[in-house]
């Protein structure tokens, strides 16, 4: 029965995080579609519980991100699993103290690498696949956004999970 429970919750996770993402891609205007809902949550989910469970979400996640996209398959999903991979181990190792601030430069760091990551699988992509890659200056200006708006999301996911989740939880517990 607990397998069945947890694998419920893990296909409402993610069909809930893939329509939010969606929602927000296409139906907010410009500098605000621009929010990588799917990195900013699985980080905030690895930043306050590390786990194998949250490598195997994003693994299932990036691979339906790869059905709905238009780039060549399997570059989003490494650079997603290799950056929260990364982004975890710099949080436990390095970045130790879980302050809000923190959190938002381990934010910025994740998307900066992700970002990076993912431009330079496709830029070898079409190295070998004899397509020019001319990247215009808008396109810097769109990970711009996102780098912003990515890590201002897991910014406030964190604050709100520190001063009002974490608040419940130790209230209730001390009520029994």
């Amino acid at each position: 029965m607990k397998f069945l429970q947890k694998t419920v919750f893990l296909f409402l996770s993610v069909l809930l995080i893939l329509v939010a993402h969606i929602f927000i891609i296409n139906f907010f205007s410009y500098p605000y579609n621009h929010l990588n809902t799917v990195f900013g949550l699985l980080l905030f989910f690895l930043t306050i519980k590390p786990s194998r469970q949250i490598i195997w979400l994003a693994i299932i996640l990036s691979y339906f991100l790869e059905l709905l996209s238009g780039i060549p398959f399997g570059i989003g999903q490494a650079s997603l699993i290799i950056s929260l991979l990364t982004i975890n181990w710099f949080q436990l190792n390095i970045l130790t103290n879980r302050s809000a601030y923190i959190i938002f430069i381990s934010a910025i760091i994740g998307m900066v690498f992700y970002r990076a990551l993912f431009f330079s699988f496709l830029v070898i992509y079409n190295y070998f696949g004899n397509n020019p890659l001319l990247p215009g200056k808008e396109v810097f200006f769109d990970i711009a956004w996102e780098i912003l708006f990515s890590s201002l999301e897991v910014f406030i996911l964190y604050l709100v999970y520190s001063k009002f989740i974490r608040t419940f939880r130790k209230n209730f517990r001390i009520s029994y």
